[in-house]
């Protein structure tokens, strides 16, 4: 059995952003509330859409105080910031954190009780204000989700799953992409590589998942390396279209314990989420792939790996080029390089089980192997232990 349902309207093309404000007339808006980072702001591209904006006569007031992995004061202070400005629509521009703050903020101004209250699946019940996003990294997919991700108090990150949170229109520019630093295309890249990944190789069964997680694995395995070292403009602009195809296929299919690993690694320590997933990504591919072989080596077959005989060897050929793959992009082989305390492992291990993606994903898991797991990435002493 599966459930297709997309309900955005999904445009790709490069200067397409100039279009924006005829977007927003098409949405009857009039005044809306823009959405961004500080970084958004200093890079010039916000200066360049509000050009667009006034071109189209659609009035603006900008939110620019969007925080790595947004918790709730930060959705607060977006929501009181749009009835303040008295807005009626939202733009949101950069990356995960931006676009998951706009779907925060309206779904705060329009569900009345405390935010966390919508935490999980299914339970938002009004919907957003119309909503546009513009993703500047290659990563996020959260332009083309039902998804937001909300930390809380106590830094543990929440899941928000309804069709309510799809965005109204995604626009996807590849020219806003061409000044997005390098390490932000290797980062923002691999994290759309495990999207997908986790889409094809869960448990979780839809035809048109599969479909859009394997064209992003052969997009991605072709040009994050261009895309990342020579910032081949060609290249970006596939990368962008890889992870919007991500993006879709974790939306049908969810994703797995890479993402339900790397949140507390986010939410405790700080460490930017694709990079996360970056790190963890070989480590439990490695976990994973006795418990679906046949899924893992479609996987390494996509990416680039010749079949090696058999599933399991195909995949373990996969783990090794994924590897291979963080080394030549500058990705670091563990957390110790990243000066994440070994000390916080045991508050990361019962915060993993606070994810939904456990109970799908490849591998039945328990807390054993996730401490194992967290210990081995902390190291970077990869060991082949996913066969004993």
């Amino acid at each position: 059995m599966s459930s297709i349902y997309l309900p955005g309207r999904i445009k790709f093309g490069e200067g397409l952003s100039k279009n924006i404000g005829r977007e927003f007339h098409d949405l009857g808006c009039k005044n809306i509330m823009i959405v961004c980072d500080e970084g958004i702001v200093s890079s010039g591209i916000l200066n360049t859409i509000t050009q667009y904006l006034d071109e189209e006569a659609v009035a603006f007031a900008v939110f620019d105080h969007v925080i790595p992995d947004p918790d709730v004061q930060c959705i607060y202070q977006a929501r009181d910031f749009y009835i303040e400005e008295q807005c009626d629509g939202i733009l949101a521009i950069g990356g995960g954190s931006s676009i998951d703050t706009a779907k925060g903020a309206g779904l705060s101004v329009t569900n009345t009780e405390p935010v966390m209250n919508y935490a999980g699946v299914d339970n938002i019940h009004h919907l957003l204000p119309p909503l546009v996003a513009i993703p500047t990294t290659c990563g996020t997919g959260s332009e083309v989700t039902n998804v937001t991700v909300i930390t809380d108090e106590h830094h543990v990150k929440y899941p928000f799953v309804s069709d309510h949170l799809m965005p109204t229109v995604a626009l996807l520019d590849p020219e806003l992409l061409y000044s997005l630093p390098s390490h932000l295309v290797a980062s923002t890249g691999m994290d759309a590589l495990t999207h997908a990944v986790e889409a094809l190789t869960n448990k979780n069964d839809n035809w048109l998942a599969d479909a859009c997680a394997i064209k992003a694995i052969r997009m991605i395995g072709e040009h994050i390396k261009q895309a990342t070292i020579s910032k081949d403009k060609d290249s970006l602009s596939e990368m962008l279209y890889a992870s919007s195809l991500a993006g879709i296929a974790f939306s049908l299919s969810r994703l797995g314990l890479v993402h339900a690993m790397s949140h507390p690694v986010s939410g405790i320590a700080n460490v930017p989420h694709g990079l996360a997933n970056a790190v963890l990504l070989p480590y439990i591919l490695n976990f994973n792939l006795v418990g679906e072989p046949e899924k893992h080596a479609l996987f390494s077959r996509e990416f680039g790996v010749a079949y090696q005989g058999n599933a399991i060897d195909t995949a373990q050929a996969g783990v090794e080029a994924v590897i291979k793959m963080n080394e030549q992009l500058g990705i670091p082989k563990s957390f110790q390089e990243l000066d994440v305390d070994k000390g916080l492992i045991p508050q990361m291990v019962e915060d993993t089980f606070k994810s939904g993606n456990i109970q799908i994903n490849a591998r039945e898991v328990n807390q054993t192997d996730v401490e194992k797991i967290y210990v081995v990435a902390f190291t970077g002493e990869f060991h082949y232990y996913s066969t004993q």
